[in-house]
């Protein structure tokens, strides 16, 4: 089969790709163009992959076409997300642009099936607050002014609306993902600022995590069996941040964080840092403040439907931390 991975140096995107490979898929993968710092990056996720490798950008709509043609499944692995604090009205803007030349070029090829990937903080609050998150719960944001928040939603949105009007699409929700390939490094700060005895404190809360190969043959089996117009929570461990933490500790050989900080104080404080940063240092925050408020909309989820219907593996998440400290020690990171 001809599939093609957008995203594909990212840490699922290069999970993607191995799992594609390792079925015999002829993986395409969409590059943007390459500049100078981001060869290193190139290095270290895909660099000796048996892959076909095009050049194009989802502000490009020509480029997206043209990458299209003649795949079966397209895997969407890097959608929009900001970078720093802008007004959430830009961040939709621009998240719906990308997302509709993605629609368009699907539309205008023969591919079979889009898989998109999403995120957990698209899944709304239970009404009852006894039972778990599903893929009922629709998305009503504490933030409306975040611009991640915002955007994710926008464009799960804009894909469910395209799959009404017959596209053939699916959504997945992986949920907190940890393993090897990170190389940003994304859910991986948290496993090397454990590991480097740089977290004193941490923002308690429930979490679910998984193993990033997980999600990726949960995308696979997505795009096999998933219902068009569908989405599919890819999780496995519903846990508390504390919990992880010191699962996180023992893996890496080192003392857990201690203190919990409660919430609020920790958003305040990382909204007081975005001003400080945008106004004194005129740069961006290192931690931008809707990152914070993305936590809050985190939460244990019920992944019987994607079990169910997709049933994708789930091993055990300290086999995730540990491959993740063993590709960092071996890249450099620690």
């Amino acid at each position: 089969m001809k599939v093609l991975v957008i995203g594909a140096t990212g840490q699922l995107g290069s999970n993607l790709v191995r799992a594609l490979l390792a079925r015999g898929d002829h993986v395409r993968a969409l590059l943007r163009p390459i500049l100078a710092h981001q060869q290193a990056l190139h290095h270290l996720t895909i660099k000796g992959l048996d892959i076909e490798r095009v050049t194009g950008d989802l502000n490009d709509p020509s480029s997206l076409t043209e990458a299209c043609q003649g795949a079966q499944v397209v895997y969407q692995a890097a959608s929009y997300y900001p970078a720093q604090t802008i007004p959430a009205a830009t961040a939709v803007a621009q998240a719906l642009a990308e997302t509709k030349n993605l629609l368009n070029a699907v539309r205008s090829t023969s591919v079979e099936r889009l898989v998109f990937t999403s995120t957990l903080t698209t899944i709304g609050f239970p009404k009852d607050p006894t039972r778990l998150a599903d893929e009922d719960c629709p998305f009503v944001s504490c933030y409306p002014n975040n611009p991640y928040l915002m955007s994710k939603a926008a464009m799960e949105q804009a894909v469910l609306e395209a799959a009404r009007g017959g596209l053939p699409a699916v959504v997945v929700n992986p949920t907190g993902f940890y393993g090897p390939y990170d190389s940003k490094p994304t859910s991986g700060t948290q496993i090397l600022m454990i590991a480097r005895r740089l977290m004193p404190a941490y923002i308690q809360g429930p979490v679910n995590v998984i193993d990033v190969r997980d999600v990726a043959v949960g995308m696979i089996r997505a795009a096999e069996r998933g219902r068009v117009g569908e989405r599919y929570i890819l999780g496995n461990w519903n846990t508390t941040q504390k919990e992880l933490n010191e699962l996180i500790a023992k893996v890496a050989g080192v003392m857990a964080p201690l203190a919990p900080m409660p919430y609020e104080v920790a958003r305040l404080g990382s909204k007081f840092g975005d001003w400080a940063f945008r106004t004194v240092l005129r740069k961006p925050a290192p931690v931008p403040g809707f990152f914070v408020e993305m936590l809050r909309h985190m939460q244990q989820y019920d992944c019987s439907k994607a079990i169910g219907e997709l049933d994708y593996p789930r091993n055990p998440v300290a086999n995730a931390i540990r491959d993740a400290l063993t590709w960092f020690r071996a890249n450099g990171y620690l």
